[in-house]
């Protein structure tokens, strides 16, 4: 587990042995010394400061658990610390020393964060019993911080096996390294798959230009190395910082690993002042980076599973069209007129990519009949009319038996049925008539009316759309209609404005 910003040390691992951190701070040598001796004989590790710019100072390299300030000091007094020290987003605890005229300032000064005050001339023992006191209760802070980012691992990794894309996982990555390790700025660069040693950042999350050294960060990574930098070690692994709009004051990366190759990473950094990430909070973005490098790995194993299937249908059209050179290309113009009208509908996505690759394969059944008989010039036969109304039931025999394409079926067996019933294989009427193949045969006749045949030339694009306005609510669901002349008149102005050939 990993704490906020300003912990030494990781907050469940927090050994026993180790000693609390003091800064006290009093412009009166004496009275600092006094409390060093005597605290650091309870078993407290103390340092003292005689001024707060030089208690500020040391926060910028190294940590304090607990603050004992006096109030009236000259310059920074006790309360301008107190603020400074809220500014720098640390857990360290604090307690105001004060003389009886000040108690007002004091009660003030807790209203502000402070634990507590104490009156001076004070006792030891009693600077002690507070102090414990103040420590306890950080403890008990820390501890609860560390339960609440227990729950939001936990949050996080409900959601990363859920079914969200990718780029809403990885912010989600992001936005949970922000918000535990209060980080200013968090990237994730990962290796492009299709261009080896080609590096991109797939989320970048942060104000200010700070960008990593991505093969310096990836050397050492490969060489078994931890990367976690502070101050002016940080311009090692970020590049052109004397350019960059932020000082950086801390920075961390993790390596991205599948089966053990390292093929991106996840760095974080801070700018702001005397802020420095640990150890515990480098494992954490260790823990996170792997369930970022999960995410990308399912996603891209998903990714390569759709282009297979894509190609495998886009190779099945391709195999009619090589049979049948007078459909050439209409798989294509279909599936393309199918994807618009759908898009136009509003449909979800998964269902406009699975009318898409329904268009592909739609007359996939005509691979099995014999194409010479049905391009003719001349009318077809009963028999030959017969052979072509069966091509729906060939292409329900050819992909039903393959799983990865028997959703497809609808799209391809019932493409021919008519709004009115008096389509085929099954005569279906209206809303029984799968979506599906209600968008594709509106698609499928628009692209058979405005493509040669060998039995007639092209019809004009206009007389097309006038026999689908005579046809809706017929022999067309009159909802795809009104879609598709919408979407084909905004695709027909945008070919034409590129200077594109469109169906005349």
């Amino acid at each position: 587990m990993w704490e906020r910003p300003g912990a030494e040390n990781d907050l469940l691992d927090h050994r026993l042995d180790e000693k609390p951190r003091i800064l006290v701070v009093d412009d009166e040598s004496v009275i600092c010394d006094i409390l060093r001796d005597f605290l650091e004989f309870e078993g407290f590790a103390v340092r003292t400061a005689g001024a707060g710019d030089t208690a500020l100072e040391l926060f910028g390299g190294d940590h304090f658990d607990l603050v004992l300030t006096d109030l009236k000091m000259p310059g920074l007094d006790g309360l301008g610390l107190l603020r400074e020290i809220a500014e720098l987003e640390r857990d360290t605890a604090t307690v105001i020393m004060t003389g009886f005229g000040t108690v007002e300032t004091a009660i003030e000064a807790m209203k502000q964060g402070a634990f507590d005050y104490i009156l001076k001339p004070f006792k030891p023992e009693e600077v002690v019993r507070v102090l414990r006191r103040a420590l306890d209760k950080q403890r008990l802070e820390r501890e609860n911080f560390a339960l609440r980012e227990t729950v939001g691992f936990y949050e996080l990794s409900e959601a990363l096996s859920s079914a969200i894309s990718l780029d809403d996982q990885l912010k989600m990555v992001v936005d949970l390294v922000q918000s535990n390790f209060g980080a200013d700025g968090v990237a994730i660069v990962v290796e492009e798959p299709k261009s080896p040693g080609k590096y991109s950042d797939r989320v970048w999350c942060g104000q200010g230009c700070v960008k990593p050294r991505v093969e310096r960060l990836l050397e050492t990574f490969l060489a078994g190395g931890q990367v976690l930098a502070h101050g002016d070690e940080v311009v090692h692994w970020i590049s052109d910082p004397a350019t960059s709009e932020r000082v950086v004051s801390s920075f961390m990366a993790a390596p991205l690993k599948i089966r053990g190759a390292t093929f991106g990473m996840v760095t974080a950094f801070s700018s702001r002042r005397g802020q420095r990430f640990t150890e515990g909070q480098r494992k954490g973005l260790a823990i996170f980076g792997g369930r970022a490098a999960d995410a990308i790995e399912n996603a891209r194993m998903y990714q390569n599973l759709q282009d297979t299937f894509t190609q495998t249908i886009e190779g099945f059209a391709r195999a009619l069209e090589a049979k049948d050179p007078y459909t050439h290309g209409h798989s294509d113009r279909v599936s393309m007129y199918a994807k618009l009208i759908a898009s136009a509908m509003q449909l979800p996505p998964l269902e406009v990519l699975r009318i898409t690759h329904g268009g592909y394969l739609h007359d996939i059944g005509k691979i099995g009949l014999r194409s010479h008989d049905l391009n003719k010039p001349q009318k077809l036969t009963p028999d030959e009319y017969t052979m072509f109304k069966s091509h729906p039931v060939q292409g329900r025999r050819i992909i039903e038996p393959i799983a990865f394409l028997s959703h497809l079926v609808p799209s391809v067996y019932y493409h021919h049925e008519a709004w009115d019933g008096s389509g085929y294989p099954e005569g279906l009427s209206q809303l029984d008539i799968p979506s599906e193949a209600r968008i594709l045969a509106v698609a499928d006749t628009y692209d058979a009316m405005t493509s040669n045949r060998p039995y007639r030339k092209a019809l004009p694009h206009e007389i097309a759309l006038a026999e689908f306005k005579r046809c809706a609510g017929r022999q067309f669901d009159s909802s795809v209609v009104a879609a598709f002349l919408g979407a084909i008149e905004r695709f027909r102005h945008s070919r034409i404005e590129l200077g594109l050939p469109t169906p005349e």
